[in-house]
């Protein structure tokens, strides 16, 4: 008797967990119907596995906490520099086949200054959400993934963001049918915006700014403020104008939809890294530097070898046959070869190289503020002696 109202009650709390479950799903769970798996092919089965585990994969590790040299070691043992990047972002970070794209490049090149082999590297798709998990527990030694470098980032994440590759600042797509030219008509819109950027901020100091009211509609991390706004559930969406630019290119129909001329906010872009290991620091943040004193001395990778034996000694340090009494060379300093820099340029490329390849040619967007300072721009670069 008692065991048969054990199993009663056993039944009825299996039951009540089964409702409440289903309640947490919502309105949702009315249009899903249940997949016959029996009708997928094994192709579809795998998919479908593989999309299970990467979103159940993620465990929270403890802190990683580097110290002089630790990541530096650690790389060299493994053999390859391991990435954090977006995985569909044209422009910038595409992973599907090979690795292609602006923030891609920048992790070559740190892979090009430790190993002189630009592929000695592997990327791992990263969010909103994993990108900075990832940097602290250590499952990633470098991330470029078109990061805002803020302060509150920098000093309560213990995050060091190596030199800004990208300037950019925030702005607002919406379809053309809604009949605006500016983000100051948008009395009363529904605004889309990711959950775990800056944007939620800044929408709200423009908008408070302004004395507009909007509504607004945080997207959380597994999914994408672009998809939210195609499905029509907002009017308008605010990202960087480098992500509206990308992902306006894959709408069905692009010239349907435009950016407003506003720019709301600055938006510096770059690598990052976890803070404690000073010589892994150096080595990302003077490997950025290199492209840009590259594309300064006019080197490029077609014509670097043309260089070798220079008169010039800054040329002569910057090719790894030249430095002070007290080391043989400049990549002696950080731990690396001599040929560190020549490396990143032979391999990957300036800064120019970069840039043209992936946001001019794929994007169509001039350089603006990406420019060298003697052109006009912010890229400037401390002396490499």
């Amino acid at each position: 008797m008692i065991f048969f109202g054990k199993t009663i009650a056993c039944l009825a709390w299996i039951f009540w967990i089964m409702i409440v479950d289903n309640s947490a799903i919502g309105k949702d769970n009315k249009s899903m119907p249940m997949m016959d798996h029996s009708k997928m092919t094994l192709s579809e089965v795998e998919k479908v596995k593989k999309m299970v585990v990467v979103r159940d994969s993620y465990i929270k590790k403890p802190e990683y906490v580097p110290t002089y040299g630790t990541t530096f070691q650690r790389v060299k043992a493994r053999g390859k520099v391991i990435c954090g990047t977006n995985p569909d972002f044209l422009g910038f970070s595409v992973l599907q086949g090979e690795a292609v794209g602006f923030d891609v490049d920048i992790c070559r090149t740190v892979a090009a200054a430790v190993f002189g082999d630009a592929r000695a590297i592997e990327f791992i798709a990263t969010n909103g959400k994993t990108r900075f998990e990832f940097l602290i527990d250590g499952t990633i030694d470098i991330l470029s993934a078109a990061t805002t470098y803020t302060f509150t980032r920098n000093v309560l994440k213990k995050l060091e963001f190596a030199p800004t590759t990208y300037y950019d600042g925030q702005g607002f797509i919406v379809r053309k049918t809604l009949g605006v030219s500016s983000a100051k008509q948008l009395e009363g819109a529904k605004i889309c915006f990711s959950s775990t950027g800056t944007g939620a901020k800044n929408i709200a100091d423009f908008f408070a700014t302004h004395e507009i009211n909007y509504i607004p509609i945080p997207v959380p991390p597994d999914k994408n403020a672009k998809n939210v706004y195609l499905d029509g559930e907002c009017d308008m969406y605010g990202t960087d104008r480098s992500g509206l630019a990308s992902n306006r290119l894959g709408f069905k129909d692009p010239d349907r939809h435009m950016i407003l001329p506003e720019i709301i906010s600055k938006e510096p872009l770059g690598p990052v890294i976890k803070y404690g290991d000073q010589q892994w620091s150096d080595i990302v943040r003077w490997s950025v530097f290199v492209l840009f004193i590259a594309e300064e001395m006019g080197i490029n990778s077609e014509n670097i070898d043309t260089f070798k034996d220079n008169i010039d000694p800054n040329i002569q340090r910057f090719m790894g046959e030249k430095n002070g009494l007290d080391h043989p060379n400049l990549g002696a300093k950080l731990g690396l070869p001599a040929t560190w820099s020549y490396d990143i340029i032979k391999k990957v490329g300036n800064y120019k190289e970069i840039y043209n390849r992936n946001v001019k040619t794929k994007l169509g967007l001039s350089r603006g503020l990406n420019k060298l300072y003697t052109d006009g721009g912010l890229l400037y670069a401390p002396p490499l002696k």
